[in-house]
């Protein structure tokens, strides 16, 4: 896939910089802009700095979503 088709809008991606899944909302030459799987803030990000979210990825922020939601962790 050519990096200018990379990443596609709703691709599930890993922010590198700080360990967070995301959905892509769209991008542009530099940047990226990603939300929260489940809703929530979006935020930016340095193109370079997102990959592909692996499987565990994708698990890791689901159980964090539900386990917030739930109050676990406080």
């Amino acid at each position: 896939m050519a990096t200018e088709d990379w990443p596609q809008m709703g691709a599930v991606v890993l922010d590198t910089g700080t360990d967070r899944v995301g959905v892509v909302l769209g991008s542009n030459a530099r940047t990226v802009s990603l939300r929260p799987a489940g809703g929530g803030e979006p935020w930016n990000v340095r193109r370079d700095a997102v990959r592909p979210a692996s499987p565990l990825d994708e698990l890791r922020a689901r159980v964090a979503e539900v386990n917030a939601r739930r109050g676990w962790g406080r």
